[in-house]
Parts: structure tokens; C-alpha cells; sequence
């Protein structure tokens, strides 16, 4: 009878040990996925500040230059990025400016540099008033500026 009890203690200190690593392991697993969601997140956000700019022009005084209006960009992230159709969105009023109707100029006439500012030409018809810009870049990163014509 002694080792009938014995053997009974043996078997729940077991699987008291079994539960004991299961719950660790499980605690391990939600550990590691929460640091790695955590990284994750931080990659997101420093792209963010990598890549960042500006719309710098005087809301109420937009240039205009042989028939196209001329907004100003300026980079302040980190990173270069080209700096054309195919890296920049312009929309204007909710309408996507298609790539025959804007031009882009940079110092270097393909990207634009930390600090360097850059100019995206839209040739479109604007009644008078008020009209929204947005300008996206190749990563989802967007300003808006409402201006006036």
C-alpha cells in the first residue's frame, strides 16, 4: 500500500512538471510573437521618419509657369526617393492627375535628396476657389494642403 501512494504523488508531481512546460512553452511562444509584432511595428514607423516630406507652398498664392500650376516639395526624411510618376501620386480634389498632365523637376532631374526641394507641375483647369492636394509617395506616406486659386 506504501508504494501505491507513492506512485500516485510520482505521477502528479509528472504531470504537474508536464503542465509546468507546457504553460512555459506556451508563455515562450506568445513571448517571441510579441516581440516580433513589436519590431515589426518599429520597422513600419522608422520607414515613416526615413521617408518623410513636406508641401511648402503658400496656401493662397499658388505659382503658375506655362500653363501649369507649381507646387513645391520638400524632402525632410532621411532617405532619397525618385521623384516621379511613378514614385509620387498627385491628387487634386479627389481626381488622380494622370502622368500627360504633370511633370516633375528635381536638382538632379531623378530623385529627391534629403533636404533638396522639388517642383511637381500640374496641368490642370481649376476653377476659382478653394481645392485640395494630396501628394503620395511610393510607400503610402501623403501630405494634403488646401489651396486657392
Amino acid at each position: 500500500m506504501g508504494f501505491g501512494t507513492s506512485a500516485t504523488e510520482i505521477i502528479f508531481f509528472v504531470g504537474s512538471v508536464l503542465v509546468a512546460l507546457s504553460i512555459s512553452g506556451v508563455l515562450g511562444i506568445t513571448s517571441v510573437h510579441l516581440a516580433s509584432g513589436i519590431q515589426d511595428k518599429g520597422n513600419i514607423i522608422k520607414n515613416g521618419f526615413d521617408t518623410d516630406f513636406a508641401i511648402i507652398n503658400d496656401p493662397d498664392n499658388i505659382p503658375v509657369s506655362a500653363g501649369y500650376y507649381v507646387f513645391y516639395i520638400k524632402n525632410t526624411g532621411y532617405n532619397n526617393f525618385y521623384f516621379n510618376y511613378d514614385t509620387v501620386s498627385v491628387i487634386i480634389d479627389g481626381i488622380l492627375i494622370g502622368p500627360s498632365n504633370l511633370s516633375f523637376s528635381s536638382a538632379d532631374g531623378v530623385s529627391l535628396k534629403r533636404s533638396e526641394v522639388g517642383e511637381i507641375l500640374v496641368n490642370s483647369t481649376l476653377s476659382s476657389g478653394y481645392h485640395t492636394l494630396k501628394v503620395v509617395v511610393y510607400n503610402g506616406i501623403n501630405r494634403q494642403m488646401i489651396f486657392q486659386v
